[in-house]
């Protein structure tokens, strides 16, 4: 009715004016009116941040489910993971070849331990490259993958063969890189650089205090903190970086 629609232009107009009118005669209903009011949006400036927020993890979020190693098997498991004494070493006029004109699958890892020493914080290894490709870059361990082995298999058997460290445990795949590079181990005068494929699987080890034997693909090693800006300014490449933005924006409290 008329009567109802001016009694609620009425109190639409008085909640305009007391929210806007300060001073000592104000009442507790005004005052409360004014609370609400900036609780209200003090709220909805907080969910607009969140998922602000959301959206920029977004952009590095794609890790993959803890325990999920991507493999999918069209037959016997077990004969299809068998790897043959062939498929570890390949003629290297064979393998040189396929350096320079196929794309190469290679799985890197991201060891995270835990280091009593600076309050049990969480660290990964980063490995100065003594080869090509990424000769002089603070990279992760990793190498080809086998015929026949999963990116969990591939990530241990890696780990172990560049660093010495034998009790890991493979997490998560954190995302997968296309990397490209101008020059390989295998160049030729007239071919050069190659392609590969990069898995990142998340490694924890297991052990405390565990000795680093690398292999003669690397010539240092370092223990750097999770903190992609740490790594940074540790000079690890962008590609351990890229990694670490991904294990934040899956997990932002893996480092606690």
């Amino acid at each position: 009715s008329m009567h109802r629609q001016q009694q609620r232009k009425a109190t639409n107009t008085s909640l305009i004016t007391i929210r806007v009118r300060v001073g000592p005669s104000m009442t507790k209903d005004s005052t409360a009116v004014i609370v609400a009011s900036f609780l209200a949006g003090a709220a909805s400036l907080a969910i607009v941040n969140k998922l602000f927020a959301k959206r920029e993890d977004r952009k590095n979020a794609g890790a993959i489910v803890e325990g999920n190693d991507l493999s999918l098997f069209y037959g016997d498991e077990k004969a299809l993971t068998t790897i043959t004494k062939s498929r570890k070493f390949l003629p290297s006029d064979l393998y040189g070849r396929m350096v320079r004109d196929c794309v190469i699958c290679c799985v890197d890892s991201l060891i995270v331990r835990v280091n009593p020493a600076k309050n049990n914080r969480k660290e990964f290894l980063t490995v100065l490259r003594g080869t090509e490709p990424a000769k002089g870059l603070w990279w992760l361990p990793g190498g080809r993958l086998l015929k026949g082995e999963t990116f969990f298999a591939a990530a241990t058997r890696k780990t172990i063969q560049e660093t010495g460290l034998s009790k890991v445990k493979p997490i998560q795949v954190l995302g997968v890189w296309n990397t490209f590079f101008p020059t390989s181990h295998w160049d030729t005068d007239t071919e050069k650089g190659t392609q590969t494929v990069n898995p990142i699987v998340l490694v924890e080890l297991e052990e405390e205090g565990a000795d680093i034997k690398l292999d003669d693909t690397s010539e240092e090693w370092k223990w750097v903190g999770l903190d992609p800006d740490e790594a940074a300014k540790e000079n690890a490449d962008r590609y351990c970086v890229e990694a670490l933005l991904r294990l934040r924006a899956w997990n932002p409290g893996y480092n606690r």
